[in-house]
């Protein structure tokens, strides 16, 4: 069953960009989600196991570096369950120094954390700062890190789409990015999928994500930034 939980958690198999893309200077944010399992594996899924919950993606200065780090919970949960994943970031080139993803579900733990020595490779919190800071009008090669492995994708932008964002009763214009598994040879394909909807002020503010993993879609959407 943890595979299935895997997609409330997958965005620890998000995403990397290229070197250079960010030129803004990182800031301490905190942004707060309500999540949802999706479609009908989610939904099956979600009679035996947890199918809401909330989430927290941070990113924060720490020690001279920016520390961004998604953490995945549900009130449902018996023994304090999580799925956490993270990096640590030169400020100076918002390249990621080490990448780590761990959880704690029903009795079985798992962890992982490598250095990151290959540049472009960023993990999803990072991934996430990384397309905020410099959003693209074309498709762009990216790559991702995944429990130590990684793996090549494309972003697609994909325009711009009216949400409903938070608690506000009007929707809004958002841009929606796609991330996708390539194939190239030599080279494992990413089975995932992922989809940012980011909101069109200037922090890029990320209002809303889509992560389908093992057939099963977790939906997050934006309650409250600080």
């Amino acid at each position: 069953m943890h595979r299935l939980l895997a997609a409330a958690a997958a965005l620890a198999l998000l995403v990397s960009a290229r070197p250079g893309f960010g030129q803004v200077k990182p800031l301490d944010e905190e942004f707060r989600y309500r999540w949802q399992l999706r479609n009908f594996v989610g939904s099956i899924a979600g009679l035996f196991l947890p199918n809401q919950g909330v989430g927290e993606l941070t990113f924060k200065q720490q020690n001279g570096q920016l520390r961004s780090e998604l953490m995945i919970t549900s009130s449902a949960s018996r023994q304090g369950e999580f799925f956490k994943y993270g990096s640590e970031v030169d400020i100076r080139t918002l390249q990621p120094i080490r990448a780590w993803s761990s959880y704690s579900w029903r009795g079985e733990s798992k962890q992982k954390s490598s250095e990151i020595e290959q540049d472009g490779v960023l993990d999803v919190a990072s991934g996430i700062y990384a397309i905020r800071s410099d959003p693209p009008e074309k498709p762009r090669r990216m790559e991702i890190w995944s429990d130590g492995k990684i793996y090549p994708v494309v972003v697609i932008p994909l325009g711009t789409e009216m949400r409903k964002v938070g608690n506000r009763s009007q929707k809004e214009a958002v841009r929606h990015y796609s991330i996708r598994g390539i194939n190239l040879p030599d080279r494992r394909k990413w089975k995932g999928k992922l989809d940012l909807w980011l909101a069109k002020d200037e922090a890029a503010t990320p209002v809303e994500i889509l992560l389908s993993r093992n057939l099963a879609d977790v939906h997050l959407e934006l309650q409250s930034p600080r």
